[in-house]
């Protein structure tokens, strides 16, 4: 069986970020039917992302598609960076925001917020705030399986 256009997608890109170590693939999401589809590439990185890099990013898969595809449907290609819409997937991500508000949804879809203080490979430490008037907080530790998904929270103070 041949590739998938996502894994074949997913390759080009990794091939493209390689040289930039601060750059990563967060996901390839493939959406739409057989008349029409849509690919869409989110990148990140430990610093950001700029929007050179993400049209950079999508020229080059383009030209990919383009050259080394036959596509059966037509494809829109959309790069761009894992805004804050996304939720956090890797573990770099969490990283990367370690000492921002988070809301945290667990498998029991219960919701936990606070601020990310720390991330270990199989867990976060969030510190969350138990009274707003006496500023007690306590630390909550939470097993990354039991994660269904983690949004960064905007402040805008």
């Amino acid at each position: 069986m041949t590739e998938s256009i996502v894994d074949q997608v997913q390759t080009v890109v990794e091939n493209i970020l390689s040289e930039q170590e601060d750059l990563f693939l967060v996901d390839i999401i493939k959406k739409g039917n057989d008349r029409s589809g849509k690919l869409i590439v989110l990148l990140d990185g430990d610093q950001g992302i700029t929007i050179e890099k993400c049209s950079e990013v999508s020229r080059a898969v383009s030209h990919f598609i383009d050259e080394e595809i036959e596509l059966s449907e037509p494809l829109t290609l959309e790069v761009s960076s894992a805004g804050l819409d996304h939720p956090l997937k890797l573990n770099r991500q969490y990283v990367k925001n370690i000492g921002k508000n988070v809301k945290v949804t667990l498998n029991d879809k219960s919701i936990v917020e606070g601020q990310l203080k720390k991330v270990e490979d199989t867990s976060i430490e969030l510190e969350i705030v138990i009274d707003k008037k006496k500023k007690t907080t306590e630390t909550k530790v939470i097993n990354t399986e039991d994660i269904n998904k983690t949004i960064v929270l905007v402040s805008f103070k």
